[in-house]
């Protein structure tokens, strides 16, 4: 009886202990799936504050109800990525100090558990859309980042830089590309998914090159590993001139933060948005120094503060619109 009493909590911990490992292994334990809302979030809220007024049958609930349904859908996608990501490079990670202790790598989460684990909140992602969208176009917002993120990990491997194909260009788009069912969300019963892919543009181009920027300068501060084990990557490809490839990159977000807002026609957004964007990005670009790569580390952590900063404003200029 003692034997089995204390087979018991055992078993217990071992299951507890997989369901932590399955979080770990989407990321969900880290802040890094959050990037994956934003765009979503950003173009939701404001496709809201054109609708919402007075004169409108459109509610507050309905918009953030909507917004939430849109970054719920984002988020497991994300960590379905990130499940297929691991189960690519687990050979690779279980051979690299810093990534040896990963639930695939290390042996702690099986090729089933991950894969259920990846369908499951592939499943989730899909029927949040549905719901969100009325079951319209479903297929052509999801299809877009289910090929990006199935080619992300390959994207790594060396030989895809003789075609100069780098992994960034995959992690833009698929980060980026939730700002158009984010204005589907709104808008799906007044223009048509391409009529949503063209007026997002601006912000899918913005939030493109802003998570190029931010992840090469989070990113150099592994540049001396990545070169030996021969990483494809900007900063690998550039050394030296990685500090004049930032600045080339923040050249389009400067460009498309205001062609995004001019429609808004709002006050509150160029000082809450592309007044606190200018300064901070500035501030970043001045602080970041090649020569000592952990100097990117800090920039990561300052652009999830300015996407959730951003969020907010957004969030604000709906209320602004709603209650003027």
């Amino acid at each position: 009886m003692a034997s089995v009493a204390k087979a018991r909590p055992l078993k217990s911990s071992q299951g507890n202990s997989l369901a932590y490992d399955l979080l770990v292994l989407s990321r969900f334990t880290k802040y890094n799936p959050i990037f994956t809302i934003f765009a979503g979030a950003f173009s939701c809220l404001l496709a809201g504050s054109t609708l919402v007024g007075q004169n409108s049958d459109v509610t507050l609930t309905w918009v953030f109800r909507q917004t939430a349904l849109c970054l719920s859908a984002c988020y497991s996608f994300c960590g379905a990525g990130m499940v297929w990501n691991d189960w690519i490079d687990r050979d690779i990670d279980a051979n690299v100090a810093r990534t040896k202790d990963r639930p695939l790598a290390s042996g702690r989460v099986t090729t089933t558990q991950a894969m259920v684990w990846m369908f499951f909140q592939m499943g989730v992602s899909w029927w949040l859309l549905h719901f969100m969208l009325d079951g319209k176009d479903v297929n052509h917002h999801m299809l877009p980042v289910v090929i990006g993120s199935f080619f992300y990990p390959f994207g790594k491997r060396p030989i895809c830089s003789k075609f100069y194909f780098y992994p960034q260009y995959i992690l833009g788009f698929t980060i980026a590309w939730p700002a158009v069912p984010g204005r589907t969300a709104i808008f799906h019963g007044q223009e048509t998914f391409a009529e949503s892919v063209t007026a997002c543009m601006p912000l899918l181009n913005m939030v493109f090159f802003w998570t190029i920027f931010l992840n090469t300068a989070y990113s150099y501060q592994d540049v001396v590993d990545d070169r030996k084990m021969g990483v494809n990557s900007f900063y690998n490809v550039l050394g030296k001139h990685v500090h004049l490839l930032l600045w080339l990159l923040l050249i389009p977000v400067a460009i498309c933060v205001p062609m995004y807002l001019h429609q808004f026609h709002s006050t509150w957004l160029w000082i809450g948005w592309a007044g606190v964007w200018a300064l901070s990005l500035l501030r970043q670009i001045t602080r970041f120094d090649a020569k000592n790569p952990a100097s990117g580390g800090s920039l990561h952590v300052d652009n999830f503060l300015l996407g959730a900063w951003t969020t907010v404003v957004c969030a604000i200029e709906l209320l602004i619109r709603y209650y003027s």
